[in-house]
C-alpha cells in the first residue's frame, strides 16, 4: 500500500544578495547582522518582483538565519513546488545585480541604521525623525522602470506557457492521440 504524499518542495539557496553584488561587510563585524538582514529582505522583495509575486503555494522566498560562531548568517531560499512552481521559477532569471528599486530600499535602510546610531551617540536629538520616514523600510517599487517590470512578467508568462505546452505534448504522446482518419499522428 503506497501513501499519497505530495511531492517534496525543492529548496534553492540564493544567498543574501544578487550573486554579482559583493558583500561589503563580513560576518563577525558588529554591524553584520543588521546589514545582512537588510540585504536579505531587500533581495527577497526583489525576487518577488522578479518572479511577478507568485502564489505562495507555488513559489515563495524565505529569509533564513543560520547560527554560526560569528552570529547568524542570513540567506534567501526559494521554495519551489513541483509542477507549476518549476515553471514559474528559473535559476537563470535570478537577478545578478541590484535594480534601482533595491538600491533605493537598501540605501533607505542603511540611512535608518545611521540615524539610530547617531541618536544613540547623542549626535542627533532623540525626537529627530527624517521627513517621510515611516515604517522599517519604505516600499520603493513605484520607482521601478515599468518596461523592466513588464519584461520580467513576460519572462514568467512565457516560462509558464512553455511548461504547459510541454505537458500537453507529453500527455498527447503518451495517450497515442489519433487523427480523425484513425491514424497515429
Amino acid at each position: 500500500m503506497s501513501s499519497s504524499q505530495p511531492p517534496a518542495v525543492r529548496e534553492v539557496s540564493l544567498g543574501t544578495r544578487p550573486r554579482s553584488e559583493r558583500e561589503f561587510i563580513p560576518p563577525g563585524d558588529p554591524q553584520y547582522a543588521e546589514i545582512a538582514m537588510l540585504d536579505a529582505f531587500t533581495f527577497k522583495r526583489y525576487l518577488d518582483r522578479t518572479f511577478w509575486y507568485p502564489r505562495r503555494e507555488v513559489l515563495r522566498f524565505e529569509v533564513r538565519a543560520m547560527p554560526s560562531p560569528t552570529g547568524s548568517i542570513y540567506e534567501v531560499v526559494a521554495l519551489v513546488e513541483p509542477g507549476e512552481g518549476e515553471a514559474w521559477f528559473s535559476e537563470a532569471a535570478v537577478p545578478a545585480r541590484w535594480d534601482y528599486v533595491a538600491i533605493s530600499e537598501t540605501s533607505h535602510g542603511l540611512s535608518k541604521m545611521q540615524t539610530a546610531k547617531l541618536k544613540a551617540e547623542g549626535k542627533l536629538p532623540a525626537d529627530y525623525e527624517p521627513f517621510g520616514d515611516e515604517g522599517p523600510v519604505l516600499d520603493h517599487s513605484n520607482l521601478e522602470n515599468p518596461e523592466e517590470g513588464d519584461l520580467r512578467r513576460w519572462d514568467v508568462v512565457n516560462r509558464v506557457r512553455e511548461a504547459s505546452r510541454q505537458r500537453r505534448a507529453t500527455g498527447q504522446a503518451a495517450a497515442g492521440v489519433l487523427s480523425p482518419g484513425g491514424n497515429s499522428q
